[in-house]
């Protein structure tokens, strides 16, 4: 009898240990959704024609995985709102995290609009470096304006407002090539993006500052 009792002691002392130890993703906190298994395709499979994600796997008692945690958290507040970051728990989805031949974490999986495979990522596992690999993969969807489109731009397809920005700069910013993919606008919005050194095509739109976003409408009658 005191054998049992003292292998059930041990027993709690060491599932309170791993508990005290584990750290958890705060959705109050955070800006990294928490996914799982069986909601996988839901929040990034079924939106791989028009979505950015990415997946971190991780294990919620591992040390890696809790220093990593506010890093993580940094690249999914920076991309709020135009990429999908996530993560997953492997001490709850061993199995899914098995077939994703994840054998160690934290790892890293990013989902590219298809065609493109997904793929791990293999670069610095700091903030800056990986809000960048993903936002180097939004597409531009939108058109590059210039005299010679302009005017087509402004008046095929009546019925869908244009959005414009006017930018010092020479490529648009990560922010409006997520829009130019978002399922919804690219059905019903056309973008378009001139730079300051486009200067026929500033002059033609009566633009002085930048950044500056417009809206032509089609007025009816």
């Amino acid at each position: 009898m005191a054998y049992v009792a003292v292998a059930l002691l041990r027993a709690l002392l060491v599932t309170h240990f791993v508990c005290a130890s584990a750290f958890k993703i705060e959705a109050m906190q955070h800006d990294i959704q928490q996914i799982t298994q069986s909601n996988f395709d839901g929040v990034i499979g079924k939106f791989r024609d028009s979505a950015i994600s990415s997946v971190w796997f991780f294990k919620d008692d591992n040390k890696a995985d809790k220093q990593f945690l506010e890093e993580y958290n940094k690249a999914a507040s920076e991309l709020k709102g135009m990429a999908k970051v996530t993560a997953i728990n492997c001490n709850d989805w061993p199995i899914f995290c098995k077939k994703n031949d994840v054998t160690e974490t934290p790892k890293i999986k990013m989902y590219p609009i298809n065609p493109v495979p997904a793929f791990f990522y293999e670069g610095k596992m700091e903030a800056k470096a990986i809000a960048g690999k993903l936002s180097k993969m939004f597409p531009n969807l939108g058109t590059a304006l210039t005299m010679e489109n302009i005017d087509q731009f402004l008046t095929t397809e009546p019925s869908k407002p244009k959005v414009i920005l006017v930018s010092s700069k020479k490529a648009p910013p990560t922010i409006y090539k997520a829009l130019t993919c978002e399922t919804v606008f690219r059905r019903s919005v056309k973008f378009g993006f001139a730079s300051e050194s486009d200067a026929d095509v500033v002059q033609k739109l009566k633009v002085k500052k930048f950044p500056t976003f417009m809206m032509h409408a089609w007025a009816e009658g």
